[in-house]
């Protein structure tokens, strides 16, 4: 086993009180602490000694682990004189040993785990980047340039990814800054819901998030900050925008036509295109008669003016999803009267934590100690990971006498319903309101963070369990008649779903990509590769979205190294592009629609979720585990491919 690029290493000139340092590591997850200790020192005698001592305590989200006071001091006091030795251990000092990693992992995350998940959980732990697996003989070469669509979390990957190999590339942004989603989401409460030491770059840790779950604000500068370390910016183009892309076959370059902010068109080329633009940017406002009759403000959250001050107002929100929950949570005692319409309610995960604020021990020993930054990570991956992929697959014989679709289902709804009950009260009519109907997971579920449900009990709130039926200068006609008069409407309805359909795209004859996806039925081959569109990768692939858990900083890491390996495929035949067989792609697509029928998504056809086009099929979501995504992206497999 190696060791992470980016785990924090002492310096030759570097010290650290040894009673400071004891005080940390006091507060510290002895069984992460023997982990470290076993990497540092290479002995796997040290765990022979103690591990028998250490038990795990199955509380989530911590895991945590406890052991005996002479177990912990050993540990504490060992780690102390390791760390202050005159030659203090590099972590890249570590044996590169497969079983050793077999030891450690289940120590520190407290459960144990199959063979197969060991290779994935090593990189994601930052314990080591991606690893090739085609040979290296041949340089890429110096032709094979990159032009990235974007430049959020998957363009900075693909740039850093582009670096390492010496690829030239040029992202284009149509922004004025990199972060992308993070940098223009700015509604009140913007903020992560998956995990921050996890939602990262496995190559870039963060040791001092403030937050599990940062605001958007902390997350933009953790982006900035990779972007700004690595150079990133040198290569692009701010205030950008690709309005079409079209494959040249006598050159085997694709056109990119461009548009920047002062109007001027231009046209560059590139051998290869990746596409880093999401598939989420257009806000959707609902279609309610008399909107933009509205005297008020009028609102959308993805289109938020940070000048926009609603102290006072009488403000209604249309929508009650993830954005919702998160404006509600931060306007609630501001406003002078708030209401919620609700079309059709989420499950709502209670927070776990008393506090999402990272306890400053973690932050300390992250910062000073090398690899506990990375179990951390490590810990919050797996436990938001493939250990809870049992809750989106359906057992026929539960589902058919249970609302929810599996006993692990129904754990998650029975937690989720005795939240509700200790909110509104059992049986109560918010009770009813705010609780659905289908099982958990059939859309997207909501982590509160901290204070939405307690929000809709106050007095000043009122919840609707419908849609508006109107829009007038006053307010909002409900329907049943009654008018809201409001000073304000936030419309947190979401986005449209575009997979990369406001953008023109011709490839090999020039055939159009809406054409290829007609029907809104976007499809896609492993790396989000499409015949007839040599050299295109798209990392918002559809049902590449790890829906289960996780965040799409796996599939975008995934993507990325699937990318790298087709590019290095391409150099070792000496070829210049390729696209996926239609055959492959015809039967890949066939396997996931195969596999998602025994989803929740499939499942649960009254949710309401973008995750579905209009015939119903799911577009978006993965089926998959994400150790099956990760090993089906380890390397292309040649005859899947059409090589010129």
């Amino acid at each position: 086993m190696t060791s992470s690029t980016t785990a924090p290493r002492f310096a030759a000139d570097d010290s650290v009180d040894p009673g400071l340092l004891r005080a940390h590591l006091r507060l510290a997850d002895p069984a992460v602490l023997l982990a470290v200790l076993a990497q540092l020192t290479g002995d796997h005698a040290v765990l022979d000694r103690h591990v028998d001592a250490i038990s795990h305590i199955s509380d989530p989200p911590e895991m945590a682990a406890v052991a005996d006071s002479d177990t912990v001091a050993e540990i504490i006091e060992r780690l102390v004189d390791v760390l202050g030795s005159e030659e203090r251990p590099a972590p890249d000092l570590a044996p590169d040993d497969p079983a050793f990693f077999a030891r450690l992992a289940p120590l520190a995350l407290g459960v144990a785990m199959g063979e197969e998940f060991l290779p994935m959980l090593l990189e994601q732990g930052g314990f080591h980047s991606a690893r090739p697996v085609l040979p290296r003989t041949t340089p890429l070469p110096a032709d094979l340039d990159v032009a990235i669509i974007g430049g959020g979390l998957a363009g900075i990957a693909a740039a850093l990814a582009a670096t390492k190999e010496g690829i030239a590339y040029r992202i284009y942004e149509r922004n004025e800054d990199v972060g992308g989603t993070w940098l223009i989401q700015n509604y009140p409460g913007v903020g992560v819901d998956t995990p921050s030491s996890y939602y990262s770059l496995s190559t870039e840790l963060n040791p001092d998030w403030t937050s599990y779950y940062p605001k958007g604000g902390e997350y933009q500068d953790y982006l900035r900050g990779v972007a700004d370390r690595h150079g990133i910016r040198r290569h692009t183009r701010f205030g950008t925008e690709v309005e079409s892309l079209v494959w040249d076959d006598a050159s085997y370059r694709w056109n990119i036509h461009v548009r920047s902010a002062d109007g001027t068109r231009s046209t560059e080329h590139a051998a290869t295109v990746i596409t880093a633009a999401g598939y989420l940017n257009r806000p959707q406002f609902p279609p309610v008669e008399g909107r933009e009759m509205f005297a008020g403000i009028s609102i959308h959250s993805g289109e938020w003016d940070p000048a926009l001050d609603l102290t006072g107002k009488r403000v209604a929100v249309i929508g009650a999803g993830c954005t919702s929950a998160q404006i509600v949570d931060s306007i609630v005692d501001d406003v002078r009267h708030l209401t919620l319409f609700q079309r059709q309610p989420h499950w709502v995960a209670p927070r776990k934590r008393d506090s999402d604020d990272v306890p400053e021990h973690h932050r300390w020993l992250s910062r000073h100690v090398p690899y506990y930054a990375n179990w951390l990570r490590l810990k919050a991956f797996w436990g938001s990971a493939d250990s809870a992929y049992p809750v989106v697959i359906v057992d026929p014989e539960w589902a058919a006498s249970h609302l929810s679709i599996s006993r692990a289902n129904d754990m998650l709804l029975q937690d989720c319903l005795a939240y509700i009950d200790r909110t509104f009260g059992a049986g109560s009519e918010l009770a009813t309101k705010v609780t659905p109907d289908f099982a958990p997971f059939g859309k997207r579920i909501i982590r509160d963070p901290g204070g939405y449900y307690p929000a809709l009990t106050r007095e000043h709130v009122e919840v609707v369990a419908a849609e508006p039926a109107r829009v007038i200068p006053e307010g909002i006609v409900t329907p049943d008649g009654d008018l809201i008069e409001l000073d304000a409407i936030v419309y947190a309805t979401g986005f449209h779903l575009d997979f990369l359909s406001t953008m023109e795209i011709r490839g090999r004859d020039g055939k159009l990509l809406t054409e290829e996806w007609a029907g809104n039925d976007p499809r896609a081959y492993r790396g989000g590769t499409v015949p007839g569109f040599p050299n295109l990768f798209i990392t918002s692939a559809p049902n590449a979205n790890p829906s289960h858990g996780a965040g799409n900083n796996f599939g975008i890491e995934v993507a990325v190294h699937y990318i790298v390996e087709c590019l290095h495929l391409l150099a070792e035949r000496g070829a210049r592009s390729l696209e996926p067989t239609r055959a492959a792609y015809n039967a890949y697509v066939e396997e996931i629609d195969r596999a998602m029928e025994k989803t929740v998504w499939k499942h649960t056809p009254g949710a309401h979720t973008y995750y579905r086009n209009d015939s119903g099929r799911v577009i978006v979501a993965s089926p998959w585990r994400l150790v099956d995504v990760w090993q089906q992206h380890r390397t292309p497999i040649e005859e899947h491919f059409v090589i010129r």
